[in-house]
């Protein structure tokens, strides 16, 4: 047998094991993993604080982090923790104007999540990525909606297969 013919099969071989493992379904995302999950972070139990380096407003670098608890869609029951880290990106104002660029890490019950995206300062809804996650949520993908209100964060991730 020649050394290229070899190399040749092995690597047939080794196609035809990945394309077995693909069509078995080996390393999807687990099937907890899918659906949604609905949370809300609401503002009168999360402590945040505000790192403002040259003393001067938040401009361009500052930073916002939070912690807290994360409630079912209801608000009545306690159903993880959330983590916050968001710098700025075009100065925030008192008026509600402004960019951040914002990380959460999310502790549930089967895992946590990370999500990241652009937070405009003030009410609203946006959109942020699914980054991944830990646990049942390993492999997780998929998008968030957030919607800011003087009362807290609805957070509704769509996590996709």
């Amino acid at each position: 047998m020649r050394w290229t013919g070899f190399r040749t099969r092995v690597g047939l071989a080794s196609l035809l094991v990945i394309s077995a493992m693909a069509a078995a379904g080996i390393g999807a995302p687990p099937a907890g993993a899918q659906g949604d999950v609905h949370v809300v972070w609401p503002v009168e139990t999360t402590t945040q604080r505000f790192l403002d380096f040259q003393h001067d407003g938040l401009r361009l670098g500052d930073r916002l982090t939070g912690r807290g608890p994360l409630l079912d869609e209801t608000r009545s029951n306690q159903v993880g923790y959330a983590h916050l880290e968001c710098v700025v990106m075009r100065r925030i104002t008192d008026v509600p104007s402004g960019l951040y660029r914002c990380s959460y890490l999310l502790h549930l019950a089967n895992g946590d999540l990370n999500i990241e995206g652009l937070d405009p300062h003030g009410p609203g809804t946006y959109t942020f990525a699914v980054l991944g996650g830990h646990g049942t949520y390993a492999d997780a993908t998929g998008q968030a909606t957030l919607t800011d209100s003087p009362d807290g964060t609805d957070m509704v991730i769509d996590l996709t297969p």
